[in-house]
């Protein structure tokens, strides 16, 4: 176990972070997937321990299904600090992590002799916006997801206000939103390498890869999501069924996700439709394999 001080630690043993609380009525429940995150891996609690010390963005790889979109809003949740995220798309400009104007509504008050007195009426904050501009009442955690699939210009133009912490007001370029290092958001951004990043974002980035679930880790996952409905032996036999997947695959990294992984548990569960059985097969085509490509039922 790494020993340091630590400004992020998501318990006692740094592994099961949240859990299960069963509601007002007793009834036992399931846990959403933003509700429970496993730290299992020391390495990575050291990575967001490093980019809050460092004031650098943490930039996650990894396999689908890996935990690059939870960790964020789980280290949010731990660390009590609010939470902001944008899903990049092909579309997305650089300007919408910082604003986004309302042409349209300015054009249709303009049309009904409303305007506005001001233009920042028309402008909408965006989640790094909102961060800096909250920062010095309460800290956050600033998630962008899937930053590769944006044009290459995004990841440069973040090296400014990220690096400066700060940047001029869209309407009024001698006024700037800013905020102090010592409470700056820890920005997440996750990337599924569709797409090669500039060197200048990498080199102003802390780096972590994420790798495929492990045996140990889904059964954690699972422990942690399904609380007192938790069964090992049939926890342990869908968890081979998913190491059985990933070995029919040229690319074990495009085998099922954890999610899948709870979604098979579930409804073998539930269902009542387990390993061994006549249904199990469509249950797993279902959940686990997914048309993937070349992939044949398990015999």
């Amino acid at each position: 176990m790494l020993q340091y001080d630590k400004e992020f630690d998501p318990g006692a043993d740094g592994r099961e972070a949240g859990g299960v609380e069963g509601p007002a009525d007793g009834a036992a429940r399931y846990a959403a997937d933003d509700e429970v995150y496993v730290f299992d891996d020391d390495e990575v609690v050291l990575a967001v321990n490093i980019a809050l010390k460092t004031g650098r963005p943490l930039l996650l790889f990894g396999p689908p299904g890996s935990g690059k979109s939870s960790l964020a809003p789980n280290v949010a949740r731990i660390l009590g600090w609010d939470y902001h995220a944008h899903v990049v798309t092909a579309r997305t400009e650089p300007e919408d992590l910082l604003w986004r104007f309302d042409a349209l509504k300015r054009l249709n008050d303009a049309q009904a002799k409303m305007l506005a007195p001001s233009i920042d009426h028309y402008y909408t904050q965006g989640p790094l916006w909102r961060a800096f501009a909250a920062g010095e009442t309460k800290r956050s955690v600033v998630l962008i997801d899937e930053i590769d699939k944006a044009d290459p210009d995004l990841p440069n133009s973040l090296l400014g206000p990220l690096g400066s912490l700060s940047f001029p007001l869209p309407w009024d370029e001698e006024r700037a939103v800013s905020i102090r290092p010592e409470r700056a958001p820890l920005v997440v951004i996750t990337t599924n390498d569709e797409r090669e990043l500039p060197r200048p974002f990498l080199r102003r980035c802390i780096v972590f890869e994420l790798g495929a679930p492990s045996t140990d880790h889904l059964l954690r996952v699972a422990r942690s999501h399904l609380g007192e409905l938790y069964e090992e032996e049939l926890a342990e036999q869908v968890a081979g069924h998913i190491l059985s997947v990933r070995a029919r695959l040229e690319d074990s990294a495009a085998g099922p996700s954890t999610a899948e992984f709870l979604d098979a548990l579930k409804a073998s569960q539930q269902l009542g439709v387990v390993p061994g059985t006549p249904e199990w097969e469509t249950l797993e085509a279902v959940t686990l394999r997914k048309r993937r490509e070349g992939l044949e039922p398990a015999k």
